[in-house]
């Protein structure tokens, strides 16, 4: 080796030194950046032919666990889902209140029911009274409270998808950037900072959205969505969100465009405008999460209240009695007279269980006028009725209308014709079996919901509750082609204006019922603790073939224990996510994060290194000196 190649090796050294010194000090400088990876600087043989010719960068790499990252990219996803939608329900728990709290809503309709029974201890006292309609206003209250309440979160998370949209339009963005600057050609310097760059946005757009990642060999990512959707790849869609100002109990999201009432994210693309929630891009992260809440967990609770609320106002407010009555035949001679009092309102139902040729059925009919509406089994929440309808005002009507229903279903069981009359008999509806028919006929139970409409309809109900903005602010379970009547009706509940006028109809069936009568404070507390109640499946509580059953009361305090449950469970999630991303977290710093001590242990050799290869410079110019004066 000649004293010319001793230097040119001594120099190449000074280089890789200067380079590896500049490369460890950047890691130095950036040991507290989270998205930053530990550099790596690879030395290789530098070659004159076949001679070693001193040293040279080869590389320079960032030092990571690629699998561990692609794991936690999934999970950082999932705990996004998780902890948006524990925010959430949290706060839901802590508006319903913890059961039996002062405040939760099973305490305040508790101490309702107990108004009743002080009513009902002393019928005459006007402070039982007052005190009965107090305790009505305050459930009115709180049911109205907890309505907004719940619709001001489905608005938070309504504007919650509008500024994750914004902000995940932005990520793909500046990844587009990035992608773009990684096609060209960069040192590697340059490069691995890209990479940085590159995989800081991926994990944060794994927050808003799952993601599956495809690496090109240029460095730059691909992002595939739920059901295929392309993120980004050469070209970027363009999201948006059409988010609303405001939203009610019957602002819904709906995949047609034309029954849509919330917002919805969109991409433009080549085929034109494309619905990205109905297309189910969104399966996790926040967006996911925002979206469920909003659009199930939410409206789920505001049904648990709307069924809360129609409960009491049908509690006391619809009824009839059905007495047994048997005529002389021949035909149809035994079955049941259903009083209709003031008639059926729009929504009222009869009810009848008949038994024919051995086959049982019950059979509801639903007064709805709006022949637009089509009829579902689910408009009642009994599981074993068939709904039919009834339309109209008369009551003759209503059972001519019933007759060829029930006609028809008799005959699809192989009874003979005439095994059924129904007809009007006064002021009651008379429906009868005839015994005597091939295979029997029975009619087992009949009942009707009639909406009581002033305070002194002759009977023990009375409209109490009523609907604010429904025309006469009856509550009768009204469908028309704008919706049920029921929807959001915690929202518009409140005390009937001439009950708190005039609290003595809380006793006085009309003018002639004694002060201290007891027959409407005895009602009001058999209908409270009825335990037959059927309530429409919502939030977890029953199903379509097996909902609910039971009394308002102990719904109520369901609805409370449920939202608990549901909170800590979501809490419960939330926390095991965390402790995943944490723990996947550790594993990724273990390898890419920056260690101060190794880092200074490195530079103290890269130091010793360059005074190693400056000495040997220095030598080799003592002997070329030397040579000079030769």
């Amino acid at each position: 080796m000649t004293l010319t190649s001793a230097l040119a090796n001594s120099l190449s050294g000074l280089r890789f030194n200067a380079q590896a010194t500049a490369l460890t000090s950047a890691n130095i400088a950036n040991a507290g950046n989270s998205t930053y990876t530990r550099k790596l600087i690879d030395p290789v043989d530098a070659l004159a032919g076949d001679q070693i010719a001193g040293v040279k960068v080869g590389s320079i790499r960032r030092e990571y666990d690629a699998f561990v990252q692609r794991q936690l990219v999934g999970e950082k996803s999932n705990a996004g889902y998780a902890s948006t939608r524990s925010q959430f329900l949290d706060r839901l728990d802590q508006m319903m209140g913890a059961p039996g709290s002062a405040r939760a809503l099973d305490t305040v309709l508790n101490t309702f029911s107990s108004s009743f029974q002080t009513l009902l201890t002393s019928p005459e006292s006007d402070t039982a009274r007052a005190g009965v309609i107090n305790s009505a206003t305050v459930v009115a209250q709180s049911l109205r409270s907890l309505s907004t309440s719940v619709q001001d979160m489905r608005l938070d998370a309504e504007k919650g998808l509008a500024d994750a949209t914004t902000r995940l339009n932005t990520l793909l963005t500046d990844l587009s950037k990035v992608n773009g600057r990684l096609e060209v050609s960069f040192t590697d310097e340059s490069r691995v900072g890209l990479l940085d760059q590159r995989d800081a946005l991926v994990s944060e757009i794994a927050e808003y959205t799952n993601v599956r990642t495809v690496y090109q060999d240029s460095g730059a990512v691909q992002l595939y969505g739920g059901a295929g959707f392309v993120l980004l790849s050469t070209t970027k869609p363009t999201l948006s969100f059409d988010g609303r100002d405001l939203i009610g109990p019957s602002n819904v999201y709906d995949a047609d465009p034309n029954k849509r009432t919330v917002g919805t994210i969109t991409a433009d693309t080549p085929s034109g405008k494309m619905d990205l929630i109905a297309a189910g891009v969104f399966t996790s992260g926040k967006i996911a999460a925002l979206i469920d809440l909003r659009d199930k967990a939410m409206p789920a609770a505001q049904s648990q209240l709307d069924q809360i609320a129609a409960s009491l106002a049908q509690a006391l407010g619809n009824g009839s009695t059905s007495t047994p009555t048997t005529v002389a035949g021949p035909g149809p001679t035994k079955g049941y007279d259903t009083a209709l009092g003031p008639g059926l309102s729009d929504g009222d139902t009869v009810t009848l269980e008949l038994t024919a040729n051995g086959v049982t059925k019950k059979l509801t009919f639903k007064r709805v006028d709006d022949t637009t509406v089509p009829m579902s089994d689910t408009m009642t929440a009994d599981p074993n009725d068939q709904v039919f309808r009834l339309t109209g005002t008369s009551a003759a009507g209503h059972a001519t209308q019933m007759q060829t229903a029930i006609d028809a279903w008799a005959a699809s069981v192989g009874a003979p014709a005439g095994s059924f009359s129904v007809a009007v008999s006064g002021s009651n509806l008379r429906v009868l079996a005839d015994p005597t028919v091939t295979g029997g006929a029975t009619v087992n139970a009949a009942a009707a919901n009639v909406t009581a409409r002033t305070l002194t309809d002759g009977g023990t109900t009375l409209p109490f509750f009523v609907d604010a903005t429904a025309v006469g602010g009856l509550y009768s379970d009204r469908y028309t082609g704008s919706g049920s009547q029921f929807v959001g009706l915690a929202a518009r509940i409140d005390v009937n204006a001439a009950l708190k006028a005039d609290p003595s109809a809380l006793v006085k069936l009309n003018a002639t019922t004694l002060e201290s009568d007891e027959t409407r404070p005895s009602f009001f507390v058999k209908a409270l603790a009825d335990t037959g109640r059927y309530f429409k499946p919502a939030g977890g509580l029953g199903t379509d073939g097996n909902p609910f059953q039971g009394s308002v009361l102990s719904y109520a305090r369901s609805v409370i224990v449920n939202q608990t449950n549901d909170a800590a469970s979501a809490k419960q999630v939330a926390d095991g996510q965390e402790a995943v991303v944490t723990q996947l977290q550790a594993r990724f710093d273990s390898v890419a994060a920056v260690n101060i001590d190794e880092e200074m242990t490195l530079l103290i050799q890269l130091q010793t290194a360059y005074g190693a290869n400056a000495r040997v410079m220095s030598a080799v110019r003592e002997m070329l000196d030397m040579l000079q004066k030769m």
